[in-house]
């Protein structure tokens, strides 16, 4: 009796586990607005420890913004803020996403020195599979959060930022 009613409640808690699990997020077959073009550019700092990233730009159209609100933009395993950067109402958008530097790790026999180490910062496993040339926008229509794939987005070549001039003595 005791077994069975253990068997019932590992069953129990086994499915509810499993129901709870993330469904992918629906993809929209069209877009309320029009995307003219999408292009991605690493860049690199020409200072130590000015970093490196890459910037999604793209150039959208025929967005009512009275009822679709631009969100997120997600990107080689990455979601960051979808920014507007228009110029006389051009659509321009651009989504940065800066690569963290490399922390120095401790390794000694000491624990207490190693315990200084910062943990490492996970990111979240996003809810597409996408390729590296592939992005998704989430943005609010009617009050409800969409996602629209962008497919084929073109890759530049990377931007070297200059170093700042040396000051001579």
């Amino acid at each position: 009796m005791t077994k069975n009613i253990l068997y019932i409640v590992l069953t129990i808690s086994f499915l509810s586990c499993s129901s709870q699990q993330q469904t992918p997020m629906k993809l929209q077959e069209k877009a309320p607005f029009t995307i003219v073009s999408a292009f991605a550019q690493p860049w690199t700092g020409g200072q130590p420890d000015s970093g490196s990233g890459i910037n999604v730009q793209m150039t959208i159209q025929n967005l009512n913004k009275k009822d679709i609100q631009l969100l997120d933009f997600y990107f080689r395993g990455n979601q960051t803020k979808l920014e507007d950067i228009s110029t006389n109402n051009n659509g321009l958008y651009i989504a940065r996403y800066l690569k963290q530097a490399e922390k120095e790790v401790v390794l000694h026999k000491d624990s207490q020195k190693e315990a200084q180490n910062e943990p490492p910062t996970l990111q979240p496993t996003l809810p597409f599979q996408l390729k590296d040339n592939e992005g998704v926008i989430s943005y609010i229509e009617n009050g409800i959060i969409k996602y629209y794939k962008l497919e084929n987005i073109l890759e530049k070549f990377p931007n070297f930022y200059p170093s700042a001039p040396q000051h001579k003595q």
